[in-house]
């Protein structure tokens, strides 16, 4: 059927522009001006495409400032490079702050998570069992207000196991404003972090660290990822200092945390390992790898998201695709990129469609796919 406008419908092409963002910051703060002028210029448009086909004014004005943002910092790196000077420096403040600020545009609107969710390809046992927890904490909610007794509420930190591509991120993205939602969480962003924000390489910085970390994401969501990585390697590694921290912040309950990885024997082997942090966990979330199908049906999505159509009637394009991605790509792929790979398809499917195009050809021609 057809598919809705309006910024939800656009969620992938906003967490791509998000993405751009990311590697832009990334970049800027690593003093790669070109790179990072490049993503700065690439997640604009990205950004454009959304705000233009978005019919909710709130959500138009919060990306359109963000935008204005980033704007701003290209037309002064460009400028910058123009002449040879070395750019200002933004006070983003590392890695994990610019996550934070680059999906800040997602923030402040009204929310629905089970129509979120139902946007969502597949997943039907993990969609019920995230609407169910949801359910749950707006229930703890209203007994509290009814002036209910209930007792020492447990905070509600998560665990994510799951395959690479299989929306990790982007769930927390969602649980974020669902928790906000319900004011469970005062400011409601999200802040991603990996072992690298984290871990320091001699005593006491990675605690520092750490601290620092903890109070950007006061407030909201702090994601671990790749959780299993601060795993103790050897004598001199301060992974451990960084999750006593963390569990420290936990019993506190703010910020809310999510911890995420493989669904794998590092990931059994760190839950192990760590009884005290993973004792202070209420819900573990499992994300099962896409099928076939369910990769070719968010690949139609994102083919229509991006502005371009492909040439196949409505009763037989997905089953098209997804022969499509069965000839072309092999199981163990599929596997280790899960919705990634639509992405790779794409980014082929352009450059080969580009290939047989002029710059004389008509747009239509210019925005239509052919299998």
């Amino acid at each position: 059927g057809p598919f809705p406008r309006g910024m939800a419908s656009n969620a992938w092409v906003l967490d791509n522009a998000v993405e751009r963002v990311k590697q832009a910051i990334a970049a800027d703060n690593a003093g790669d001006y070109q790179a990072a002028l490049t993503q700065y210029e690439d997640a604009i448009q990205r950004f454009l495409h959304v705000i233009k086909y978005t019919k909710n004014e709130k959500e138009k004005e919060v990306i359109i400032k963000r935008v204005e943002t980033y704007l701003a910092r290209a037309e002064q790196i460009k400028a910058s490079l123009a002449t040879t000077a070395k750019p200002l420096r933004e006070p983003y403040g590392g890695p994990a702050a610019v996550r934070a600020a680059a999906v800040a545009a997602q923030d402040d609107a009204p929310f629905d998570l089970k129509a979120e969710l139902n946007k969502r390809v597949g997943m039907k046992e993990l969609k019920a069992q995230v609407l169910a927890f949801e359910h749950t904490l707006a229930l703890d909610k209203r007994r509290r207000q009814l002036g209910a007794d209930t007792g020492d509420i447990r905070f509600p930190h998560l665990l994510f196991k799951g395959p690479p591509g299989c929306g990790k991120t982007s769930m927390a993205r969602l649980l974020c404003k669902a928790l906000k939602n319900l004011g469970v969480l005062s400011k409601g962003h999200l802040v991603e972090v990996q072992r690298g924000d984290l871990v320091a390489g001699h005593i006491g910085q990675t605690a520092i660290n750490t601290r620092r970390i903890i109070d950007m994401a006061k407030g909201g969501v702090l994601f671990v990822d790749e959780c299993y990585r601060l795993s103790g390697q050897g004598e001199r590694d301060f992974g451990p200092e960084a999750i006593d921290e963390l569990m420290s912040a936990m019993e506190l309950g703010d910020p809310i945390m999510v911890f995420a990885g493989y669904n794998d024997s590092a990931m059994d082997e760190f839950v192990a390992s760590n009884p005290g942090l993973f004792r202070r966990i209420s819900s573990v979330f499992v994300f099962d790898a896409y099928q076939t199908i369910e990769l070719a049906q968010i690949l139609l999505l994102k083919i229509e998201e991006s502005g371009f159509k492909l040439v196949a009637t409505p009763e037989t394009r997905l089953q098209l695709v997804c022969a499509l991605i069965e000839q072309h790509t092999t199981w163990l792929q599929r596997e280790k990129m899960n919705g990634g790979i639509c992405d790779h398809i794409l980014r082929n499917a352009k450059r080969h469609l580009d290939a047989r195009l002029t710059i004389d050809d008509g747009l239509e021609e210019m925005m239509t796919y052919s299998i």
